[in-house]
């Protein structure tokens, strides 16, 4: 199994802060945050590593924040960096910074039809579906996986984070992807994923 660090993250004064992170069922939030380069995990080695790095105030919001990604640099790592995209112009401008990938939340895009504008700019852009209910965006999330991997993605992001996706249906989504990105902070999954997320600090759950 793959694991590749995940951080919530903001900008304060040119610098990317990062730290323990809340969720009260609607926005993120970080708590004590401290500067990216601190953090003794993310490998700074000659062996180049992963890390997802989550834009909270672009994520909250739903619209792509140019002044985030302007300071988003993790030496040492590929960085897959969370932004929020409408449109494939919004890929062009979030390719300026130092991101390796882009991983946008489905929700936000404009709709389906700017998934194929999205990957003919690039194929370093992986959708993120994040899960509510059991459902992404009211629809079955495999369906929409099944779709995405039928465009020419080969990563999905899956974030459920109220823990309503069943081992069952986790085990159908790898199949379905196999470069599936497994994200479960509620809810340990009784399969093991080929690829997974894991909070680097604690993600606090504040809402129902």
């Amino acid at each position: 199994m793959q694991t590749i660090p995940l951080l919530y993250a903001v900008a304060d004064d040119r610098k990317v802060m990062v730290g323990p992170a809340e969720f009260d069922g609607r926005e993120f939030s970080v708590r004590d945050p401290q500067k990216i380069n601190t953090v003794s995990r993310l490998k700074t080695g000659a062996e180049r590593g992963k890390v997802l790095l989550v834009d909270t105030v672009g994520v909250n919001v739903g619209k792509f924040n140019a002044s985030f990604i302007e300071y988003c640099r993790v030496p040492g790592n590929d960085l897959w960096l969370v932004e929020p995209v409408y449109d494939d112009i919004d890929v062009l401008d979030a390719f300026i910074g130092y991101a390796d990938k882009i991983v946008f939340p489905y929700d936000d895009i404009r709709g389906d039809e700017v998934l194929k504008d999205i990957l003919e700019i690039s194929d370093n852009c992986v959708p993120l579906l994040f899960i509510r209910n059991g459902k992404c965006k009211g629809g079955d999330p495999a369906r929409i996986a099944d779709r995405l991997v039928s465009l020419g993605f080969h990563n999905i992001v899956v974030a459920d984070l109220d823990g309503s996706v069943t081992d069952d249906a986790w085990d159908m989504l790898q199949d379905i992807c196999g470069g599936l990105i497994c994200y479960s902070p509620r809810r340990e999954i009784g399969i093991e994923p080929h690829i997974k997320a894991e909070d680097v600090f604690p993600l606090t759950f504040t809402g129902n």
